[in-house]
């Protein structure tokens, strides 16, 4: 694989008590799970993806785009074309769901790159019948599905 066919991650530090050590490659196209017993770092290495954690030695490169080299280069969070998702939905509940989608997306298509549309991203979930509910009226799955689909209208490079 090369530079742009991957991504790849570097992360070792001690947070607390627990250390993270983590060197991986995954391919930038196709979907990716990182999997393990409950503890051993998947969130912290996904909240170190997504430049909410910094950690002084660590390295993340996406399809030769580097967002964090050790000291020299880190990239913000809010300037890293991602879709990050809870594992539990966080809506406002004073919004409709079809005003939660909106909320975050973009004014603007900042980017050359292909995107998926508000159209698209709910059809893709199975939600339209859901958008003009409050978000207190949806069951689990329903709430799931609406913070999916949330990260993806923004044309997340990773998701």
């Amino acid at each position: 694989m090369t530079e742009i066919q991957k991504i790849h991650a570097e992360f070792r530090s001690t947070l607390g008590n627990f250390t993270l050590e983590t060197s991986f490659d995954a391919p930038i196209v196709g979907v990716t799970a990182l999997f393990g017993p409950s503890g051993c770092g998947k969130t912290v290495v996904l909240r170190c993806i997504a430049g909410l954690i910094r950690v002084k030695d660590g390295y993340f490169n996406i399809g030769g785009e580097i967002w964090q080299d050790r000291d020299r280069i880190f990239i913000p969070t809010y300037q890293r074309p991602l879709g990050y998702v809870l594992q539990e939905a966080s809506l406002f509940p004073h919004l409709s769901v079809r005003r939660n989608l909106l909320f975050g997306a973009p004014r603007q298509q900042l980017t050359d790159r292909a995107t998926i549309d508000f159209d698209e991203v709910v059809d893709l979930l199975g939600i339209r019948a859901l958008l003009d509910r409050s978000p207190r009226n949806l069951s689990g799955g329903e709430r799931q599905r609406v913070g999916w689909a949330a990260p993806c209208l923004p044309n997340p490079r990773c998701c």
